[in-house]
């Protein structure tokens, strides 16, 4: 291989240039200048079109000059992996583009003859299928709610027929004993009132039974490299890096659409009232097979007291539309066998805002889970340790 600082070759990239004009896909491509400076040399003319703006904007230019401050050294930081490292990167991302929220599945590349210095990407737009996704789970989550309650009326009415089933069979019993036969078919009458009722509550029993066997777990988990998520996330609530954002670096197990909607939650209504630092924190529970996900900033915080419903009723309160909220977010969570809660604010640890802890069923792969935040309940996680 050629060593990193050799020059690329002009014509090879030329040619290169022209390769991917011809090709149907948004691609684009970077090279390392001798000063470090990585900077846009073409983004194909479909790679415009699929964004919606002019390709033109980004020969000649860095990340950080086109993209917003945290999203430009998000993206700067995939570059640079892709030129240290010797594989492809691909990766899920999301891109605010003229003020629009994008979604795309970059996979980025290390063409040979360039010295190691060049870059090429291939970016397939997902949002379309990113927004169904969402709009699943979310659908999803509505679906379990009204099941749970469901589910909870047919149990209690299952329950509430089979005490006085019960005593019907105790009277016929009571009847027959002793019962003398007249032959006018009384007594096998009385037999088949009670081979009826035995039967109504045997399948009362096989009911109760099959109810306890439905699950709502309907989750896929799938392997998430936290750090990327949450700094995703990071450029889209603090696009201008105005906040300290301390996110964690590990590779977890979980479901994705259910830790990404509501992490972004979490972390976009941190954002809105944070002074100067939001810090998510991820810690794992093995006895349970939980995740633990607490977001917390140093705004003004919550009054003492303020529950989960008081924040759920407020926002349902407010006209227009706020999205994805966080009674919405509890029922996901509750969909898949996690939890939301509020937690007391951690003015010992500079984070006297909100505090707020996500449960979702999930394990770490990889990198340390860390010290919940506080030090109120860290005894729950004593076999993570």
């Amino acid at each position: 291989m050629p060593p990193k600082d050799a020059t690329p070759d002009e014509a090879a990239l030329r040619r290169l240039v022209q390769w991917i004009d011809g090709v149907d896909l948004p691609m684009f491509i970077l090279v390392e200048h001798d000063d470090a400076r990585l900077e846009f040399v073409r983004a194909n003319e479909t790679l415009g079109r699929v964004a919606g703006v002019p390709s033109s904007i980004f020969a000649g230019r860095s990340a950080e000059e086109i993209f917003p401050a945290r999203m430009a050294a998000q993206l700067t930081g995939n570059y640079r992996a892709c030129l240290d490292g010797d594989k492809p990167v691909s990766y899920e991302e999301c891109l605010m583009i003229e003020g629009r929220e994008t979604w795309w599945q970059t996979t980025l590349s290390k063409p040979t003859g360039f010295g190691g210095r060049v870059v090429l990407g291939i970016a397939v737009p997902t949002t379309e299928a990113k927004e169904r996704e969402f709009a699943a789970a979310e659908a999803v989550s509505e679906m379990a709610a009204r099941f749970d309650e469901l589910q909870l009326f047919s149990t209690m009415a299952a329950h509430d027929a089979r005490s006085p089933l019960a005593t019907v069979s105790s009277l016929v019993d009571l009847v027959l004993d002793g019962f003398d036969d007249m032959g006018d078919g009384k007594v096998e009458l009385l037999h088949l009132i009670s081979k009826t009722v035995d039967e109504a509550l045997e399948q009362i029993g096989s009911t109760l039974a099959r109810s306890r066997e439905f699950s709502g777990d309907v989750s896929r988990p799938t392997e998430v490299e936290l750090g990327r998520l949450a700094n995703d996330i990071a450029a889209m609530v603090d696009p201008e890096m105005t906040l300290e954002i301390d996110v964690p670096d590990a590779s977890i197990e979980c479901d994705a659409v259910v830790v990404q909607m509501g992490l972004r939650n979490l972390m976009a209504n941190a954002a809105r009232f944070a002074g100067e630092r939001i810090c998510v924190r991820l810690s794992e529970d093995v006895v349970r097979g939980l995740l633990i996900l607490e977001v917390a900033d140093d705004g003004p915080g919550l009054p003492k007291g303020t529950q989960l419903r008081d924040l759920s009723a407020e926002g349902e309160r407010r006209d227009g539309n706020h999205g994805f909220g966080l009674r919405s977010v509890y029922q996901l969570l509750k969909s898949r066998g996690g939890t939301l809660e509020v937690r007391p604010a951690l003015e010992q640890e500079g984070l006297p805002g909100a505090r707020f802890r996500m449960e979702v069923p999930g394990r770490v792969l990889s990198g340390n889970p860390q010290s919940p935040l506080g030090q109120d309940d860290a005894g729950i996680w004593a076999e993570a340790s």
